[in-house]
């Protein structure tokens, strides 16, 4: 049987990722060895070292399933249903590594911020989250922060060359910028137009060992990015806007740069996209980061300006 193996401490943002990609075999469930967790999957991934059992035990998955994030100490549940949810973070505030479980009743606001109801544990907002050897300082309350695009962020950040100019558009508490600037020895120009995410992404700059260079600025993306030119690169996530703003982007990345976009579409609006994509880029890559709805998904798409 065919396993993801996956080192203990990127296991939650895998699960996740798996979760959205649906190809988890939920006949199993997860289990872990010393140093290793063991994720069962419908078919193998070329994104992960995907393994073949070859007889060991896995184990018949439970009824305990759902659809929730873990942010540091802090769980956020995905279920509509109030009953269901309550059930799951009763069961969710038994493990060591949780403190806090909320329901997510979706997102609002320019700032994204989650509207969340408090289940169990205790009533905290601020965590410490860690992905791919960095650490992050988020509040739940106030910052968006989603830990499902960790395999995402380490993806762009091997795409990154040394002494790259890069602008994040829509920087939130810093993970883009962060990983990248812990691995390279580069310029970055972290843009949110939440002044709250700007402060954490500083403290983040201080909590971290960083190669390159990260400037964090409060305010518009599209005003701001007027002072800056000839970007090497830019990072737009901000999956529900992020075409409103590809015209001004365009006039700021050099010839040759690379857009890494991320929109919510459905194939429809999917194969419009491309197509208007083709007239001013040329497209490097496209996939699915993660299941969105029935018919949407959300996409990365690396655009290379012509």
């Amino acid at each position: 049987m065919i396993h993801a193996k996956v080192i203990k401490k990127n296991a939650n943002s895998a699960i996740n990722h798996l979760k959205d990609m649906n190809i988890i075999d939920k006949n199993y469930r997860v289990f872990s060895d010393d140093c290793y967790v063991y994720i069962p999957l419908k078919m193998r991934i070329d994104s992960y070292d995907c393994v073949d059992l070859n007889g060991l035990p896995a184990r018949k998955h439970d009824d305990f399933s759902a659809s929730y994030d873990v942010i540091g100490s802090i769980a956020i549940i995905k279920r509509k249903d109030i009953d269901d949810a309550i059930k799951i973070a009763d069961k969710l505030i038994k493990r060591k590594n949780i403190d806090a479980v909320y329901l997510d009743d979706g997102i609002s606001g320019n700032f994204r911020q989650h509207r969340l109801r408090f289940l169990a544990g205790n009533e905290l907002y601020e965590t410490i989250y860690r992905e791919n050897n960095i650490k992050l300082k988020v509040n739940i309350k106030y910052d968006y922060f989603s830990p499902r695009l960790a395999t995402e962020r380490l993806r762009v950040s091997n795409m990154v060359s040394e002494n790259e100019f890069i602008i994040d558009m829509f920087a939130g508490v810093g993970p883009f910028s962060i990983l990248i600037a812990s691995r390279h020895n580069v310029n970055i120009i972290a843009i949110d137009i939440n002044c709250h995410a700007i402060s954490m992404l500083n403290e983040n700059i201080k909590m971290n060992k960083l190669t390159g260079r990260i400037t964090g600025i409060c305010g518009d993306s599209s005003r701001i990015i007027e002072n800056y030119n000839n970007a090497d690169r830019i990072i737009m996530n901000l999956p529900h806007d992020s075409f409103n703003f590809i015209d001004i982007a365009y006039r700021h990345l050099r010839k040759g740069g690379t857009i890494n976009y991320y929109e919510i579409l459905d194939y429809e609006s999917l194969y419009n996209r491309m197509e208007f994509f083709k007239n001013y880029f040329e497209i490097s890559s496209k996939r699915i980061v993660h299941g969105y709805s029935k018919s949407m998904n959300m996409y990365a798409i690396d655009l290379k300006k012509l």
